[in-house]
């Protein structure tokens, strides 16, 4: 029986956090060369640009953001695997996966991840709150519109409770679940 489920999952390591840090001083570094030495400013200040570029990019994906692992029903009774990122007040719906579309449910450590190779035609889709994350659940789907791998991080108990709710999707008709149309 599929129930409704939502956990909030939280970075394994301080890799973005130190790695954030790390390029706000390089670029602190970087303007204040810019601005007292004359010599070489353009160069100098390209890669300053590219440094807080880069510190606010990992702050706004891995510092800053909360991910949530859903699974819920459609207004169909489709029960949905669902990733929500909140940063902040906002929250932003980053995949919706039926159950019934996915084909399998893997879990990597970080070298098989890197030597997996995405299959042509798949999107890939990573949804980690960790930077460079040491183990990792790659979901392989495929519906009528898009075939995807989605890498989520995970728990090897959340990923055993997530492949035995989509072997009971395949078998079971929630449409009971549904809301009602004319509501």
């Amino acid at each position: 029986m599929i129930r409704e489920f939502s956990t909030r999952v939280k970075a394994t390591n301080n890799n973005a956090k130190i790695t954030f840090f790390i390029l706000l001083g390089v670029a602190a570094a970087l303007t204040a060369t810019y601005i007292f030495i004359p010599v070489y400013k353009s160069i100098v200040g390209v890669v300053d640009m590219v440094a807080i570029v880069a510190a606010v990019a990992i702050y706004s994906k891995y510092v800053s953001a909360s991910y949530f692992y859903d699974i819920t029903f459609d207004y169909h009774g489709e029960p949905l695997f669902v990733v929500r990122q909140v940063t902040g007040r906002r929250q932003t719906t980053l995949a919706r996966v039926g159950l019934r579309e996915i084909r399998e449910i893997k879990m990597e450590t970080a070298e098989e991840r890197k030597a997996h190779k995405t299959p042509q035609g798949f999107r890939k889709y990573v949804y980690t709150p960790t930077l460079g994350p040491t183990l990792t659940c790659r979901l392989t789907a495929q519906s009528a519109y898009e075939s995807s791998e989605v890498i989520i991080e995970c728990t090897p108990e959340f990923a055993e409770m997530l492949s035995s709710y989509v072997e009971d999707a395949k078998v079971n008709d929630y449409s009971d679940y549904a809301e009602d149309e004319d509501e």
